[in-house]
Protein backbone atom coordinates (compact mmCIF):
# COMPACT_ATOMS: atom_id res chain seq x y z
CA UNK A 1 0.00 0.00 0.00
CA UNK A 2 0.96 3.47 -0.75
CA UNK A 3 2.05 5.76 2.36
CA UNK A 4 0.34 9.25 2.23
CA UNK A 5 2.41 12.05 3.71
CA UNK A 6 1.21 15.66 3.94
CA UNK A 7 3.89 16.12 0.75
CA UNK A 8 4.91 12.86 -0.18
CA UNK A 9 3.16 9.72 -2.03
CA UNK A 10 5.50 6.68 -1.44
CA UNK A 11 4.72 3.25 -3.78
CA UNK A 12 6.55 0.44 -3.24
CA UNK A 13 7.98 0.75 -6.79
CA UNK A 14 9.55 3.36 -9.45
CA UNK A 15 9.37 1.88 -12.39
CA UNK A 16 11.66 4.06 -15.12
CA UNK A 17 9.59 3.45 -18.74
CA UNK A 18 6.44 2.27 -20.08
CA UNK A 19 6.63 -0.45 -22.05
CA UNK A 20 5.54 -4.31 -22.07
CA UNK A 21 8.47 -4.48 -19.36
CA UNK A 22 7.35 -1.84 -17.49
CA UNK A 23 3.88 -2.97 -17.76
CA UNK A 24 4.70 -6.42 -16.84
CA UNK A 25 6.48 -5.43 -13.76
CA UNK A 26 3.07 -3.44 -12.27
CA UNK A 27 1.08 -6.41 -13.14
CA UNK A 28 3.59 -8.80 -10.88
CA UNK A 29 3.72 -5.97 -8.39
CA UNK A 30 0.41 -5.94 -7.74
CA UNK A 31 -0.06 -9.51 -7.59
CA UNK A 32 2.39 -9.36 -4.53
CA UNK A 33 0.26 -6.28 -3.33
CA UNK A 34 2.81 -3.73 -3.94
CA UNK A 35 1.61 -0.43 -5.51
CA UNK A 36 3.76 0.66 -8.30
CA UNK A 37 4.09 3.31 -10.41
CA UNK A 38 5.60 4.61 -14.09
CA UNK A 39 7.65 7.50 -15.39
CA UNK A 40 7.92 7.09 -19.08
CA UNK A 41 9.24 9.81 -21.05
CA UNK A 42 6.84 9.07 -24.15
CA UNK A 43 3.61 10.53 -24.52
CA UNK A 44 2.10 6.88 -24.13
CA UNK A 45 3.11 3.91 -23.40
CA UNK A 46 3.66 0.91 -25.10
CA UNK A 47 7.93 2.09 -25.46
CA UNK A 48 8.56 0.97 -28.51
CA UNK A 49 5.50 -1.16 -29.82
CA UNK A 50 3.83 2.03 -30.11
CA UNK A 51 6.33 4.54 -30.92
CA UNK A 52 7.54 2.92 -34.24
CA UNK A 53 5.59 -0.19 -35.24
CA UNK A 54 1.84 -0.20 -33.62
CA UNK A 55 0.27 -1.41 -36.58
CA UNK A 56 2.76 -4.40 -37.18
CA UNK A 57 2.42 -7.94 -36.16
CA UNK A 58 3.99 -9.67 -32.94
CA UNK A 59 4.63 -13.33 -33.97
CA UNK A 60 6.54 -14.59 -30.95
CA UNK A 61 4.37 -13.63 -27.39
CA UNK A 62 3.73 -17.29 -26.56
CA UNK A 63 -0.27 -17.89 -26.57
CA UNK A 64 -1.17 -15.42 -29.51
CA UNK A 65 -0.24 -16.42 -32.53
CA UNK A 66 -0.10 -12.50 -33.69
CA UNK A 67 -1.39 -9.82 -32.43
CA UNK A 68 -0.26 -6.26 -33.68
CA UNK A 69 2.11 -4.26 -31.47
CA UNK A 70 -0.96 -1.30 -30.41
CA UNK A 71 -3.16 -4.48 -29.25
CA UNK A 72 -0.70 -6.31 -27.42
CA UNK A 73 0.21 -2.80 -25.71
CA UNK A 74 -3.44 -2.25 -25.01
CA UNK A 75 -3.51 -5.61 -23.58
CA UNK A 76 -0.87 -5.16 -21.35
CA UNK A 77 -2.12 -1.97 -19.93
CA UNK A 78 -5.93 -3.21 -19.17
CA UNK A 79 -3.55 -6.27 -17.67
CA UNK A 80 -1.55 -3.64 -15.06
CA UNK A 81 -4.31 -1.13 -14.83
CA UNK A 82 -6.27 -3.61 -12.53
CA UNK A 83 -3.59 -2.74 -10.21
CA UNK A 84 -4.09 1.29 -10.62
CA UNK A 85 -0.64 2.26 -11.10
CA UNK A 86 0.39 5.82 -10.88
CA UNK A 87 0.86 6.91 -14.47
CA UNK A 88 3.35 10.01 -15.34
CA UNK A 89 3.68 10.72 -19.34
CA UNK A 90 5.71 12.80 -21.27
CA UNK A 91 8.45 13.21 -18.12
CA UNK A 92 12.05 12.35 -18.29
CA UNK A 93 13.87 10.86 -15.15
CA UNK A 94 16.85 12.94 -14.96
CA UNK A 95 18.17 12.04 -11.49
CA UNK A 96 17.82 9.24 -8.96
CA UNK A 97 19.17 9.72 -5.10
CA UNK A 98 18.52 8.05 -1.76
CA UNK A 99 16.69 9.97 0.96
CA UNK A 100 15.83 9.43 4.09
CA UNK A 101 11.65 10.31 5.31
CA UNK A 102 10.68 9.53 8.78
CA UNK A 103 13.47 7.09 8.96
CA UNK A 104 12.94 5.28 6.11
CA UNK A 105 15.50 5.14 3.30
CA UNK A 106 13.69 5.71 0.28
CA UNK A 107 14.58 6.03 -3.73
CA UNK A 108 14.28 9.70 -4.61
CA UNK A 109 13.57 10.06 -9.00
CA UNK A 110 13.25 13.92 -10.14
CA UNK A 111 11.58 14.83 -13.60
CA UNK A 112 10.92 18.49 -14.89
CA UNK A 113 7.61 17.93 -13.41
CA UNK A 114 7.78 16.37 -10.08
CA UNK A 115 9.73 14.18 -7.26
CA UNK A 116 8.56 10.68 -6.63
CA UNK A 117 9.27 8.44 -3.85
CA UNK A 118 9.53 5.17 -3.34
CA UNK A 119 11.04 1.85 -1.69
CA UNK A 120 12.40 0.57 -5.03
CA UNK A 121 12.95 0.89 -8.38
CA UNK A 122 13.03 -0.98 -11.66
CA UNK A 123 14.20 0.31 -14.99
CA UNK A 124 12.75 -0.74 -18.00
CA UNK A 125 13.87 2.09 -19.96
CA UNK A 126 13.58 -0.51 -22.89
CA UNK A 127 16.98 0.81 -25.63
CA UNK A 128 17.37 4.18 -24.08
CA UNK A 129 15.93 7.46 -25.67
CA UNK A 130 15.32 6.91 -29.37
CA UNK A 131 14.98 9.34 -31.65
CA UNK A 132 15.01 8.67 -35.84
CA UNK A 133 17.50 9.91 -38.02
CA UNK A 134 16.58 12.80 -39.99
CA UNK A 135 16.96 12.96 -43.50
CA UNK A 136 19.97 15.44 -43.96
CA UNK A 137 18.24 18.01 -46.48
CA UNK A 138 18.14 21.61 -45.48
CA UNK A 139 14.45 21.85 -46.44
CA UNK A 140 13.51 18.06 -45.07
CA UNK A 141 12.51 20.22 -41.57
CA UNK A 142 9.44 22.30 -42.87
CA UNK A 143 8.30 19.09 -44.17
CA UNK A 144 8.19 17.09 -41.44
CA UNK A 145 4.63 15.89 -41.15
CA UNK A 146 3.85 17.63 -44.03
CA UNK A 147 4.43 14.58 -46.72
CA UNK A 148 7.62 13.50 -44.44
CA UNK A 149 7.10 10.88 -42.03
CA UNK A 150 9.73 9.47 -39.15
CA UNK A 151 6.93 7.45 -36.80
CA UNK A 152 3.88 6.02 -38.45
CA UNK A 153 0.92 5.26 -36.54
CA UNK A 154 -1.18 4.03 -38.84
CA UNK A 155 -1.39 1.90 -41.92
CA UNK A 156 -4.74 3.94 -43.25
CA UNK A 157 -3.59 7.17 -43.24
CA UNK A 158 -1.05 5.95 -46.38
CA UNK A 159 -4.13 4.18 -48.30
CA UNK A 160 -3.95 5.67 -52.10
CA UNK A 161 -1.13 7.24 -51.62
CA UNK A 162 2.49 7.36 -53.48
CA UNK A 163 5.10 6.37 -50.73
CA UNK A 164 8.98 6.72 -50.89
CA UNK A 165 10.40 5.02 -48.71
CA UNK A 166 13.81 5.76 -47.96
CA UNK A 167 16.60 3.01 -46.75
CA UNK A 168 17.27 -0.77 -47.09
CA UNK A 169 17.18 -2.26 -43.45
CA UNK A 170 14.88 -4.18 -41.86
CA UNK A 171 12.66 -0.86 -41.05
CA UNK A 172 12.72 -0.17 -44.64
CA UNK A 173 11.84 -3.46 -46.17
CA UNK A 174 8.92 -4.15 -43.21
CA UNK A 175 7.01 -0.97 -44.04
CA UNK A 176 7.54 -1.50 -47.89
CA UNK A 177 5.31 -4.89 -47.27
CA UNK A 178 2.97 -3.24 -44.60
CA UNK A 179 1.65 -0.68 -47.02
CA UNK A 180 2.61 -2.82 -50.18
CA UNK A 181 -1.24 -3.74 -50.44
CA UNK A 182 -2.56 0.05 -49.60
CA UNK A 183 -0.72 2.18 -51.09
CA UNK A 184 -1.60 3.36 -54.67
CA UNK A 185 2.14 3.53 -55.57
CA UNK A 186 5.15 2.50 -53.25
CA UNK A 187 9.16 3.24 -54.52
CA UNK A 188 12.30 2.19 -52.44
CA UNK A 189 15.17 4.60 -52.74
CA UNK A 190 18.64 2.61 -50.99
CA UNK A 191 21.97 4.48 -51.14
CA UNK A 192 23.88 1.14 -51.84
CA UNK A 193 23.64 -1.47 -54.19
CA UNK A 194 22.66 -4.32 -51.61
CA UNK A 195 19.93 -4.69 -49.04
CA UNK A 196 20.62 -5.19 -45.34
CA UNK A 197 16.81 -6.13 -44.68
CA UNK A 198 16.60 -9.96 -43.92
CA UNK A 199 16.79 -11.86 -46.83
CA UNK A 200 13.23 -13.37 -46.94
CA UNK A 201 12.63 -9.59 -47.13
CA UNK A 202 14.34 -8.52 -49.72
CA UNK A 203 13.44 -11.23 -52.13
CA UNK A 204 9.80 -10.62 -51.26
CA UNK A 205 10.30 -7.04 -52.61
CA UNK A 206 12.31 -7.61 -55.45
CA UNK A 207 9.60 -10.06 -56.36
CA UNK A 208 6.85 -7.12 -55.73
CA UNK A 209 9.24 -5.33 -58.38
CA UNK A 210 9.65 -8.06 -60.78
CA UNK A 211 5.82 -8.03 -60.98
CA UNK A 212 5.12 -3.71 -61.07
CA UNK A 213 4.09 -3.90 -57.63
CA UNK A 214 7.27 -1.96 -55.79
CA UNK A 215 9.85 0.47 -57.68
CA UNK A 216 12.88 -0.01 -56.14
CA UNK A 217 16.29 2.55 -56.96
CA UNK A 218 19.77 1.15 -55.44
CA UNK A 219 22.82 3.08 -55.48
CA UNK A 220 20.37 6.54 -55.52
CA UNK A 221 19.99 9.40 -52.87
CA UNK A 222 17.08 11.83 -52.26
CA UNK A 223 18.90 15.19 -54.03
CA UNK A 224 15.96 17.52 -53.92
CA UNK A 225 12.80 18.51 -51.66
CA UNK A 226 9.98 19.93 -54.15
CA UNK A 227 6.98 21.80 -52.90
CA UNK A 228 5.59 24.41 -50.84
CA UNK A 229 2.85 23.74 -48.38
CA UNK A 230 3.26 20.13 -48.75
CA UNK A 231 6.05 17.70 -49.81
CA UNK A 232 4.81 17.16 -53.29
CA UNK A 233 8.02 15.56 -54.95
CA UNK A 234 11.49 14.02 -54.89
CA UNK A 235 14.18 14.30 -56.82
CA UNK A 236 16.51 11.38 -56.94
CA UNK A 237 20.06 10.74 -58.25
CA UNK A 238 22.31 7.75 -59.01
CA UNK A 239 25.09 6.97 -58.80
CA UNK A 240 25.66 8.03 -62.68
CA UNK A 241 24.32 11.32 -61.94
CA UNK A 242 20.99 10.32 -63.76
CA UNK A 243 18.39 12.32 -62.21
CA UNK A 244 14.72 11.28 -61.46
CA UNK A 245 11.69 13.84 -60.21
CA UNK A 246 8.73 11.31 -58.72
CA UNK A 247 5.47 12.66 -57.81
CA UNK A 248 4.58 12.05 -54.30
CA UNK A 249 2.00 12.14 -51.11
CA UNK A 250 4.55 11.07 -48.56
CA UNK A 251 8.04 10.28 -48.04
CA UNK A 252 9.31 7.62 -44.96
CA UNK A 253 13.02 7.91 -44.33
CA UNK A 254 13.95 4.32 -42.93
CA UNK A 255 17.52 5.24 -42.12
CA UNK A 256 18.07 4.19 -38.63
CA UNK A 257 17.74 5.80 -34.54
CA UNK A 258 19.90 7.43 -32.93
CA UNK A 259 19.84 5.61 -29.41
CA UNK A 260 21.20 6.72 -26.02
CA UNK A 261 20.57 6.01 -22.65
CA UNK A 262 19.77 9.58 -21.69
CA UNK A 263 20.49 10.87 -17.95
CA UNK A 264 20.48 7.24 -16.14
CA UNK A 265 23.81 7.04 -17.73
CA UNK A 266 25.30 9.27 -14.90
CA UNK A 267 23.79 7.54 -12.43
CA UNK A 268 26.55 5.52 -11.36
CA UNK A 269 24.81 2.55 -12.41
CA UNK A 270 27.32 -0.62 -13.93
CA UNK A 271 27.11 0.03 -17.34
CA UNK A 272 28.30 -2.32 -20.10
CA UNK A 273 28.00 -1.12 -23.74
CA UNK A 274 25.12 1.22 -23.18
CA UNK A 275 23.23 -1.22 -21.51
CA UNK A 276 23.04 -1.51 -17.11
CA UNK A 277 24.36 -4.88 -15.68
CA UNK A 278 22.53 -6.84 -13.43
CA UNK A 279 23.14 -10.41 -11.88
CA UNK A 280 21.04 -12.84 -12.10
CA UNK A 281 18.31 -11.54 -9.86
CA UNK A 282 18.04 -8.40 -11.92
CA UNK A 283 20.13 -6.81 -9.11
CA UNK A 284 22.00 -3.37 -10.24
CA UNK A 285 25.21 -2.22 -8.44
CA UNK A 286 23.10 0.36 -6.75
CA UNK A 287 20.91 -0.61 -3.86
CA UNK A 288 17.22 -0.87 -4.26
CA UNK A 289 17.70 -0.23 -7.80
CA UNK A 290 16.98 -3.38 -10.66
CA UNK A 291 16.34 -3.19 -14.35
CA UNK A 292 14.60 -5.33 -16.41
CA UNK A 293 13.74 -6.20 -20.21
CA UNK A 294 16.12 -4.43 -23.52
CA UNK A 295 17.96 -2.33 -20.95
CA UNK A 296 19.75 -4.52 -18.81
CA UNK A 297 22.08 -7.13 -19.64
CA UNK A 298 23.94 -10.17 -18.62
CA UNK A 299 25.70 -13.14 -19.47
CA UNK A 300 23.38 -15.22 -21.57
CA UNK A 301 20.83 -12.29 -22.44
CA UNK A 302 17.84 -12.46 -24.98
CA UNK A 303 16.31 -9.92 -25.92
CA UNK A 304 12.57 -10.05 -26.41
CA UNK A 305 9.27 -9.41 -25.71
CA UNK A 306 8.95 -12.96 -23.80
CA UNK A 307 12.04 -12.81 -21.86
CA UNK A 308 11.37 -9.08 -21.22
CA UNK A 309 8.03 -10.56 -19.46
CA UNK A 310 10.28 -13.02 -17.24
CA UNK A 311 12.67 -10.52 -15.83
CA UNK A 312 10.18 -8.29 -14.82
CA UNK A 313 8.74 -10.65 -12.78
CA UNK A 314 12.08 -11.28 -11.46
CA UNK A 315 12.65 -7.75 -11.15
CA UNK A 316 9.96 -7.52 -8.97
CA UNK A 317 10.62 -10.65 -6.80
CA UNK A 318 13.99 -9.08 -5.51
CA UNK A 319 12.87 -5.67 -5.15
CA UNK A 320 10.23 -6.90 -2.92
CA UNK A 321 12.74 -9.16 -1.04
CA UNK A 322 15.11 -6.16 -1.11
CA UNK A 323 11.99 -3.90 0.64
CA UNK A 324 10.71 -6.48 2.81
CA UNK A 325 14.10 -8.59 4.07
CA UNK A 326 11.71 -10.38 7.24
CA UNK A 327 9.33 -11.57 5.46
CA UNK A 328 9.96 -14.83 2.78
CA UNK A 329 8.18 -13.47 -1.25
CA UNK A 330 6.55 -15.87 -2.30
CA UNK A 331 5.35 -16.28 -5.95
CA UNK A 332 1.82 -17.86 -6.15
CA UNK A 333 0.03 -19.04 -9.00
CA UNK A 334 -2.77 -17.20 -10.41
CA UNK A 335 -4.89 -20.19 -11.47
CA UNK A 336 -4.91 -20.47 -7.54
CA UNK A 337 -4.96 -17.42 -5.71
CA UNK A 338 -6.82 -15.32 -8.19
CA UNK A 339 -6.03 -11.32 -8.18
CA UNK A 340 -5.84 -9.88 -5.09
CA UNK A 341 -7.78 -6.81 -6.12
CA UNK A 342 -9.55 -6.59 -3.34
CA UNK A 343 -7.09 -6.18 -0.70
CA UNK A 344 -5.14 -3.13 -3.08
Amino acid sequence: MSDQHPEIDIRDLTIIGGGPTALAAVFRAGMHEATARIIEVLPNLGGQMTALYPEKFVFDVFGLPKILARDLAKNLEEQAFQFKPDIHLGELATNLRYVETNGAKLIEVTTAHGTYHSRAAIITSGNGIITPRKLPNERAEAFEDKGIVYAMQRKEDFRDKRIVIIGGGDSAADWVLNLVDIAAEITVVHRFDTFEAHPASVREIMQLAGRGRVKVYTSTVIDELHGNERLEAVTVRDWRQNLHKLEIDALLPMIGFKINLGPLAQWGLKLEDKHIKVDARMRTNLAGVFAAGDVATFDGKIKLIATGFAEAAMAVKSALEYMRPEQKVKVAYSSITGLPIAKI
